[in-house]
């Protein structure tokens, strides 16, 4: 049936709806629950492919829409998100001027050019050039699901009660005066990076397989495990690009 095409790019409608949602949570001060929403967008964002593929109608009109999707979901919101957790730190008080202040627009902007780029490069189709655009919205927001809990200690019914608590190590001034600066660069940089695709006689098959593993106690970390998985994930992809060069030579 012909209707059965749109279902993708209504999935991918409802990703943009999440992230328009948590932008409207973030205005309202609830920054966690813009965080929340994300959490939402990401898992329509997984799904839009996948019903793409099963029905046969993955295209270029579903491609564009997907990356304006993301820049909204993962994109605008953590970057809005970050502008808003920075006043509530009182790192920019939104009452003067402060360059603090401006460094949350290097996150939409970094997403969209990523995106553009992705959409025209023929190089990423079994790794990634940079990291993925959702993966970094979801870092970043995650750190207002753990200043949240970090200001308001078994407030919510899922309280925050880590094994390993390394969230006042990520909640200082200069992880949220760099990871901006760090996570734009990340998204539009050509260091290759690890994709979850595996084909037959994949060299980078144990790293990958090892990344896996390694997110499973990340959650040691509670909140603070997304930003953990992080940066595992550009040490394992590192030592795999080395690898995979060593054995190349």
């Amino acid at each position: 049936m012909k209707w059965t095409k749109e279902i993708p790019n209504l999935i991918t409608l409802s990703n943009m709806a999440c992230g328009l949602l948590g932008i409207g949570f973030v205005m309202a001060g609830q920054e966690w629950l813009g965080f929340v929403m994300m959490l939402l967008g990401a898992g329509l964002d997984f799904f839009d492919g996948f019903a793409a593929r099963k029905l046969g109608v993955a295209g270029e009109m579903g491609k564009q829409l997907d990356s304006m999707a993301d820049v909204v979901t993962f994109g605008v919101l953590p970057g809005l998100i970050w502008k808003a957790m920075m006043e509530y730190q009182g790192y920019c008080p939104p009452d003067r001027f402060c360059i603090n202040g401006y460094v949350w627009m290097l996150i939409p902007l970094a997403a969209g050019y990523r995106l553009a780029k992705f959409n025209i490069d023929t190089r990423q189709t079994t790794g990634f050039l940079g990291i993925p655009t959702p993966i970094t919205g979801l870092v970043l927001g995650s750190f207002a699901w753990m200043s949240y809990n970090l200001a308001n200690p078994g407030d919510l019914w899922f309280i925050d009660k880590p094994l390993i608590d390394l969230r006042l190590v990520f909640n200082s001034f200069w992880v949220w005066l760099y990871m901006p600066l760090l996570t734009a660069y990340m998204m539009v940089s050509d260091i290759p990076m690890l994709a979850m695709k595996f084909a037959a006689n994949d060299p980078l098959r144990k790293y990958k397989l090892s990344l896996v593993g390694l997110a499973i106690p990340c959650a040691l970390f509670g909140s603070a495990g997304f930003i953990v998985f992080y940066f595992l994930y550009i040490i394992v992809s590192l030592l795999a690009n080395f690898a995979h060069k060593s054995n190349g030579k």
